[in-house]
């Protein structure tokens, strides 16, 4: 089994972009571009959040119209820069949405892939309520036999980075007591910080994705460079390929070929 995560595109109408200098209209169509390249095929594209950078039914849209270009079934995650009802109208095409949580889980081929929603509306950092965790517990025991990926946005750990760990996910302990109890859990991939992490934890990796938009800095630029303290303008986008074979997951970094006649 082989699928793509991408992370953090954060589309904005064409009238609000450029974003950070960057296009992200223009990124997230060179990724899904990319994605129909690969060889072998992948199975499916989960992207792991920030779908947008403005929370609009308008950036939702073009995100919509930009992922149906993918020649393979996608799976969305919701991060602090999305927002569940226009989420839901547009990407769920639900008329009348509720603010509930998106989280939900699959099986392929024999792997379960579990969604998370960290999304808590109008903070940067992440939360997971007790009802969700409950979900994921049951889940894990029921589903014991199936070797498990999770995907969620905000990393449940800590990454050695001052700024960044201060946005992580908020009391990340409940979440990491059900994942260290159950070893049928391998991988964790999350998004948020635009930058490549990999914390190994007992029998699984947290893995953490680049950015399709823009890159971040580990650490800051000093002033008076004002507006680049975290962003990192000569690193290319890019998405994480997962290979599943016995039960192992292997995660191949692939930087994003900008299509230049076009830019």
């Amino acid at each position: 089994m082989r699928f793509v995560q991408m992370s953090d595109p954060h589309i904005l109408p064409p009238e609000k972009q450029p974003m950070l200098m960057f296009n992200t209209i223009e990124r997230l169509r060179d990724a899904v571009a990319a994605v129909n390249r690969l060889k072998p095929v992948p199975d499916f594209v989960v992207v792991t959040g920030d779908l947008t950078s403005d929370e609009s039914e308008a950036s939702y849209r073009l995100v919509k119209e930009l992922l149906a270009d993918l020649e393979v079934p996608y799976h969305l995650a919701p991060g602090n820069h999305d927002a569940r009802i226009p989420f839901r109208r547009i990407m769920h095409e639900e008329p009348n949405p509720e603010p509930d949580r998106l989280h939900s889980a699959f099986v392929h081929e024999g792997v379960q892939v579990v969604i998370l929603d960290t999304l808590d509306e109008g903070r940067v950092t992440g939360a997971i309520d007790n009802a969700q965790l409950n979900w994921l517990d049951e889940l894990l025991v029921r589903n014991i036999d199936f070797p498990t990926v999770v995907c969620m946005h905000h990393p449940p750990v800590t990454v050695g980075v001052e700024w960044m760990d201060a946005l992580m996910l908020q009391e990340a302990h409940r979440l990491l007591d059900i994942l260290d109890r159950h070893t049928s859990v391998r991988l964790v991939l999350c998004g948020h910080v635009h930058h490549v992490f990999r914390i190994e934890r007992k029998h699984y990796t947290v893995c953490t994705a680049p950015a399709v938009s823009v890159q971040f800095r580990k650490f800051p630029l000093p002033p008076p460079i004002e507006g680049s303290m975290s962003l990192k303008t000569d690193d290319p986008s890019a998405f994480h390929i997962v290979d599943v074979s016995d039960g192992g997951f292997e995660t191949t970094l692939f930087p994003i070929i900008t299509d230049t006649k076009r830019h």
